[in-house]
């Protein structure tokens, strides 16, 4: 009996030439990024060796996309709300069905997968914020094509798309030293996500890259392990700015530091991170970072599109770049 032919996979042809599985990817579905020489080579090799080409996604049908969140983003962090609200649009502009599937805390430790995915019922998935790594591995049993949102995790082989957290944080930072800040905290659990340890990082950066002082006792914690709010605990010593991990927090500092009777900006110094927030202080105009949802969306949506043309697409982490919008609470008088 003859033995069973191996399957060729688009890590094979990329071997061949020694290029990236993505190149081989954007080759063989005619997408942008790659010479029109070394495109026909990739694709009249991946003939020769029998490659099997996929059907190319039929706009007509439509496909089912689970959109999976953890409980701990939603209710307090109306943010991904507005994310969840955005992506719904989009999916159904490009004629997929949206399901979203909160995930309970419980569920998420255990990597528990609703029966929804377990059935197969669904082509694609798109995690909102910041999941375990056991719900992941789970993910990955299901051999559902899966995209991260807002966050990355560098132990999967997953495609992500990002905000440039870390350059935001740097930003903000600077913002602030520009505006007569000695001195910075930062206020925000940066052991909750990747997200807010990228902008804490963003932030330190800042410091060390110009020499200029840290003082960890002006690090203020701003939620539990779990991701609830906890009591902002002000330090004996305040700085004369803080950088927040996100305009929830920012706006939560700004009425404990006004409780203690100090003016923002006059006294101390806030700005945030978003540019969203549902929990506004009236007549606060806060200095914040824009995050680009609609670019990372965008970007979301042609990753996900390319992988129901090619379920061996990879195009690895997108970075969305945003932008610093100045307002009045990051300006301090001298």
């Amino acid at each position: 009996m003859a033995a069973t032919e191996k399957k060729i996979t688009m890590k094979d042809i990329a071997q061949e030439f020694d290029v990236s599985i993505v190149t081989v990817s954007k080759a063989l579905a005619g997408k942008d990024g790659v010479g029109e020489q070394l495109r026909q080579e990739i694709v009249e090799r991946a003939h020769e060796l029998g490659y099997v080409f996929k059907k190319n996604l039929d706009r007509s049908e439509s496909k089912n996309v689970a959109i999976v969140i953890s409980e701990r983003f939603i209710g307090e962090n109306s943010f991904y709300q507005k994310v969840y609200q955005k992506i719904l649009l989009e999916l159904t502009r490009r004629n997929f069905v949206a399901i979203l599937e909160a995930v309970r805390v419980e569920d998420e430790e255990k990597g528990e997968l609703p029966k929804l995915l377990s059935l197969k019922s669904i082509d694609q998935i798109i995690v909102i914020g910041e999941i375990s790594n056991a719900y992941l591995r789970s993910i990955v049993r299901t051999g559902i094509g899966c995209i991260l949102f807002d966050f990355e995790n560098e132990d999967f082989d997953m495609d992500a798309v990002i905000s440039d957290n870390m350059n935001g944080g740097y930003l903000l930072t600077r913002d602030l030293i520009k505006s007569g800040c000695k001195t910075v905290g930062f206020v925000g659990n940066y052991f909750s996500t990747r997200s807010n340890l990228d902008r804490f990082m963003g932030y330190r950066k800042y410091l060390i890259a110009n020499r200029l002082p840290f003082d960890e006792t002006t690090l203020i914690s701003d939620r539990d392990e779990h991701g609830q709010d906890i009591d902002l605990m002000l330090p004996a010593k305040l700085p004369d700015g803080f950088v927040c991990t996100c305009d929830h927090t920012a706006y939560r500092l700004i009425r404990k530091l006004r409780e203690e009777g100090y003016k923002v900006p006059e006294d101390i110094a806030v700005v945030g991170y978003d540019d969203y927030s549902d929990n506004r202080v009236d007549g606060v105009e806060l200095t914040t970072y824009h995050v680009n949802t609609e670019e990372m969306i965008t970007q979301c949506m042609n990753i996900l599109e390319s992988h129901c043309e090619n379920s061996e697409y990879r195009y690895g982490t997108v970075i969305a770049y945003g932008w610093l919008v100045e307002r009045k609470t990051g300006k301090r008088k001298a």
